[in-house]
C-alpha cells in the first residue's frame, strides 16, 4: 500500500510524462500539480483526482517517490496521527481486531486509520486516549506534558534527561520496558525479554 503525503512528488518512469507533486489530500481525492522534478518548477495549476485513480496512474506509470529534499515536505497531520494510533496498539499488544473491538468499528476501519487513508480517526481521539490510557493530546501533538513536582537523584535525573530526548513511541517502548523491568525484580523473575532498541 503506497501512503500518499502533501509535498510528495511521484517520478514516472517515462521521462516525456510530467512528476505529480501532491499539493493536498481530502477523504477520498488528490490534488496534484503536473511539474518538472526540480522543485523550484513551474506547474500546471491544481488538478483533482480520486485516490484510486492517481494509485493506478502510480502503478501504470512504475512511478517512484522523489526523496531527495525530503526534510522539506510538509507531513500530513493525518498520517502523523495513523502513525502514533498503530505505534500504540502495537506497543499495547493489540490486534487490529481488538482494536476495532474496542472502537465498535470493523477491523478495515482500523486498517484505514492506521494508514492515513481516512480522516475519520480524529473522532476516535477520545475513545483511544481511554482505550491505550494516555491523555488525548498525545494523538494531537505525539506528546503529553504533565506537571509532577519531584526530587531527583543524580542517575534519576540523568535517566530523566535521557527520556526527553526520545521521539514519542520510543517513550512508549521506554516505559513497557520499566514495567517488564519492575514486575520481574517484584515477582523474583530472572529472565526478562532485553529490547536492542
Amino acid at each position: 500500500m503506497i501512503l500518499l503525503q502533501p509535498g510528495q512528488l511521484w517520478i514516472p518512469a517515462n521521462p516525456e510524462i510530467l512528476p505529480r507533486r501532491i499539493t493536498e489530500l481530502l477523504d477520498d481525492s488528490v490534488h496534484y500539480e503536473e511539474t518538472s522534478a526540480s522543485r523550484d518548477a513551474v506547474s500546471t495549476g491544481a488538478i483533482q483526482t480520486s485516490r484510486a485513480t492517481f494509485r493506478r496512474w502510480l502503478r501504470m506509470q512504475d512511478a517512484s517517490l522523489d526523496r531527495t529534499g525530503q526534510e522539506d515536505v510538509p507531513v500530513s497531520p493525518i498520517a502523523e496521527l495513523a502513525k502514533r494510533i498503530s505505534t500504540l496498539r502495537r506497543t499495547m499488544g493489540m490486534t487490529q481486531q481488538q482494536l476495532a473491538d474496542a472502537l465498535n468499528i470493523s477491523r478495515a476501519a482500523v486498517t484505514f486509520m492506521e494508514t492515513g487513508r481516512t480522516s475519520s480517526a480524529r473522532r476516535h481521539i477520545p475513545r483511544l486516549a481511554e482505550i491505550f490510557q494516555v491523555p488525548a493530546d498525545v494523538f494531537l501533538t505525539g506528546m503529553a506534558e504533565k506537571e509532577i513536582p519531584a526530587t531527583l537523584s543524580p542517575d534519576e535525573n540523568d535517566l530523566m534527561l535521557l527520556y526527553r530526548s526520545l521521539p514519542p513511541e520510543r517513550k512508549v517502548m521506554a516505559q513497557k520496558w520499566m514495567e517488564r523491568q519492575a514486575r520481574s525484580t517484584r515477582y523474583g523473575v530472572s529472565s526478562v525479554k532485553e529490547d536492542d532498541d
